[in-house]
């Protein structure tokens, strides 16, 4: 075993000293030196490492954003579980709760709960007009560089759905004639 690699490694070293073998005497010191540093340039790998971290780095903190924002809104759905079950523990009986809910106060206190779970629309709006915005500046940057012009018309498209599902929800919402959103003096009555 040990003689196959000696003998794997001679021929190794031939070959090297093979493709070693130049002319030296066509060439001057210094263009020598700078053949052998453009070979180098030429056959090494373009990228190296970067070429291979940077894409996984860039979709590991995709990755890391979104679950973030998902864990957030996790935290975010147990705490107002707690906060509920917490509220309906305070009553003993069933009496209790419905004398709650005819006061004032919890009308006030229902108004604020159903305020905080409705999406704003201003939200809507101005997710639509920053990616519209990206988006025509990709397409701008896109007469530099005609490789931006996919990702600028992606940016616009979504933009676009932003500002129309903004304008659609708008409408409804006056058709409805339901406000600002849903709340407790915006239900139907109910026909016992």
């Amino acid at each position: 075993m040990m003689a196959n690699l000696i003998l794997k490694g001679a021929g190794f070293a031939t070959y090297l000293l093979q493709a070693a073998q130049t002319n030296t005497g066509a060439l001057p010191p210094d263009q020598f030196g700078q053949q052998i540093a453009l070979e180098a340039v030429r056959h090494s790998p373009q990228d190296g490492p970067a070429g291979i971290f940077v894409p996984i780095g860039f979709f590991a903190l995709v990755l890391g954003i979104f679950w973030l924002r998902w864990r957030q809104q996790q935290v975010r759905l147990q705490t107002r579980a707690e906060f509920h079950k917490q509220l309906l523990d305070k009553f003993a009986t069933g009496r209790d709760f419905a004398d709650f809910l005819e006061s004032k106060a919890s009308q006030r206190f229902l108004a604020s709960l159903w305020s905080q779970g409705t999406p704003s629309k201003e939200k809507t709006l101005r997710n639509g007009i920053v990616v519209t915005m990206l988006g025509l500046a990709v397409v701008g940057l896109s007469w530099m560089k005609k490789d931006l012009v996919i990702p600028g018309v992606l940016l616009l498209a979504v933009g676009a759905g932003f500002l129309i599902f903004f304008v659609i929800s708008n409408r409804l919402a006056k058709s409805r004639n339901q406000g600002e959103g849903p709340g407790p003096e915006n239900l139907p009555v109910s026909q016992n």
